[in-house]
């Protein structure tokens, strides 16, 4: 299943962020890394299914401006042109989050875990064909 990136180096907004992802009922894994450059590094040596659904910046970091990311994503070539990114607010917002990523549209799997009877929702790439599993 495809993760989130977030690209933030405050290990606290790091973990409120994960904390808010698991909160709304995205099962998305977050893999954060701290800098620009550990971000552009995932984001050209990944395998393109290995690429994030979701780049979320969580403002300024150590080598520079995390929004700054989107203005180079957008230079690329597909797919990392085609990733949606999302910038962050602070102190973080559960109902924006869940506005940004909504007005993503992006292809969606809902699934109730049986035992809680909470929704845990997936959320696939652009282009995603989605077929019941």
């Amino acid at each position: 299943m495809p993760r989130f990136l977030l690209i933030d180096d405050s290990h606290t907004d790091v973990q409120a962020f994960v904390a808010l992802v698991k909160r709304i009922g995205l099962v998305n894994a977050v893999h954060a890394v701290g800098t620009l450059a550990e971000a552009r590094d995932l984001l050209t040596t990944a395998q393109p299914t290995l690429l994030p659904v979701v780049v979320f910046s969580g403002g300024a970091v150590r080598d520079g401006d995390a929004d700054d990311l989107s203005a180079w994503m957008e230079t690329q070539e597909p797919p990392l042109s085609a990733i949606p990114t999302v910038a962050l607010t602070k102190p973080l917002d559960m109902y924006d989050v869940i506005r940004a990523l909504k007005a993503l549209a992006l292809p969606e799997r809902a699934r109730i875990d049986t035992t809680t009877l909470m929704v845990r929702v997936e959320l696939w790439p652009r282009g995603t064909i989605l077929h019941d599993a």
